[in-house]
């Protein structure tokens, strides 16, 4: 297997962890999408009835950092539940029509990550922040997104990772740090100058749309898919 000089743009299910030294992993329902810079991971359990348990997530930017070993860095930019406790570096290889094997830094983990063979679509991704300070980060690759949300101390919230996919009623996250009877629903409009609005339409997070103006505005655009924008 060849080192890879960058993960695609795509959704990751773990298939394999195996761990040197540490505590065994009981994330046995961990999915990462990854887009251009930036990415989102949430991790579960799920038990006998198929109900499942947030143990973790993180949101963030993929760095490289050493491209002659396929070495990247996941930067954390928002962390949900669990704390992960050390510096996310590992290796990765291209595992050819499958997927991609991870290794750790020091050896100390395998991770086999399979690549959803869905065709990606167009990428969109940004990081904003809303009047109250709280920050956000979505990163969309075809239909499918992930959302990060800061903690929200105004509103009494702590931080969230949301991953799904857009359907015909709005953007659903079937993968969500929030617990409840139905997955979250929310819409999300970009807009050209890099902001972004979210609106939460169902259940107890619904209320008025939250704007989040760019952190970086000149690396945020609008993507080029109209599916992306669904009020």
């Amino acid at each position: 297997m060849e080192p890879a000089l960058r993960p695609a743009p795509a959704v990751y299910r773990r298939r394999l962890f195996h761990s040197r030294d540490a505590t065994p992993d009981q994330c046995s329902d961990v999915v990462w999408i990854q887009g251009n810079r930036l990415f989102c991971d949430a991790r579960f359990s799920t038990d006998d009835s198929g109900a499942r348990d947030f143990h973790m997530g993180f949101a963030g930017r993929l760095q490289c950092t050493d491209a002659a070993i396929g070495e990247f860095e996941w930067v954390h930019a928002i962390a949900a539940g669990e704390a992960f406790g050390s510096a996310d570096i590992g290796q990765l290889f291209d595992v050819p029509g499958w997927g991609l094997l991870e290794v750790g830094r020091q050896l100390d983990y395998v991770e086999l990550w399979e690549q959803r063979p869905d065709e990606p679509g167009p990428v969109w991704e940004a990081r904003g922040v809303d009047d109250h300070g709280t920050e956000a980060l979505v990163v969309c690759v075809g239909d499918s997104f992930g959302l990060a949300l800061g903690a929200d101390p105004a509103g009494g919230r702590p931080s969230s990772v949301h991953i799904g996919s857009r359907t015909a009623q709005g953007w659903l996250a079937r993968y969500s740090s929030w617990s409840g009877p139905e997955p979250p629903l929310f819409s999300l409009s970009p807009h050209s100058d890099g902001r972004f609005v979210i609106s939460w339409r169902a259940g107890e997070h619904s209320g008025p749309p939250v704007s989040f103006d760019p952190i970086h505005p000149t690396r945020a655009t609008r993507p080029t898919h109209s599916g992306a924008e669904n009020d």
